[in-house]
């Protein structure tokens, strides 16, 4: 009796493990990124937000709550760029700064819809946002280059903003998947005061998803 009750116990507890196991999920993944509201125009120059492209890559961590929702944080880096111009012709011709960022995020998704081995997520969340490091850049009108500061470095080093997006799933296997993830951000601040608006980002992410 006493060996029954301890292979039964034995094989729940094999179950259980194999179970929670199988809601761990690890998600590599990058893009590119648009971003507008990034800078404003000085007196004597006009601004330029189309300069270095603007990209991210990071990595996920997962916890399946059930058949419908899963909880994920995302650890990653972004970088985005911009610029001025001089109005009249000067010594300087152009400047572009770019800021490094660390994000820290935390999503709940909803799958909203599973057909074989298709899924699709609704994914809101918060986006929180760390300012590393700045570097400028800037072109002489004898073609040498200067990295001292003509821009303002007066921009804001931590921002929050709210994360909204879909995510489209294909699982080649039960442990291996594939994902495509558009999402938009509105930060709650703008990234200068003197900028017309907050900033914005639109980013679209291909990943390589891992459930353990």
């Amino acid at each position: 009796m006493v060996r029954k009750i301890q292979i039964a116990l034995f094989c729940m507890l094999f179950s259980l493990v194999g179970f929670s196991q199988s809601r761990f999920f690890v998600n590599l993944n990058g893009g590119l990124d648009f971003n507008t509201n990034k800078y404003f125009s000085p007196n004597g120059y006009e601004k330029f937000e189309d300069g270095q492209t603007d990209f991210n890559y990071g990595l996920d961590l997962g916890y399946r709550l059930n058949d419908w929702f899963r909880f994920r944080l995302e650890f990653g880096y972004n970088e985005f760029s911009y610029g001025q111009r001089p109005s009249s012709t000067v010594d300087i011709l152009e400047t572009e700064m770019t800021l490094n960022c660390m994000d820290i995020n935390p999503r709940l998704d909803f799958r909203v819809w599973n057909k074989n081995k298709f899924e699709l997520f609704l994914s809101p969340g918060l986006r929180l946002e760390y300012v590393m490091n700045a570097d400028q850049e800037s072109i002489r009108a004898d073609g040498a280059i200067s990295t001292r500061n003509y821009i303002s470095t007066d921009y804001k080093d931590a921002m929050s903003g709210f994360v909204g997006g879909v995510i489209f799933k294909y699982n080649l296997t039960k442990h291996l998947g594939f994902t495509l993830s558009p999402d938009y951000t509105v930060f709650f601040d703008k990234l200068y005061d003197k900028n017309d608006g907050a900033l914005q980002r639109f980013n679209t992410n291909f990943g390589v998803e891992w459930t353990f």
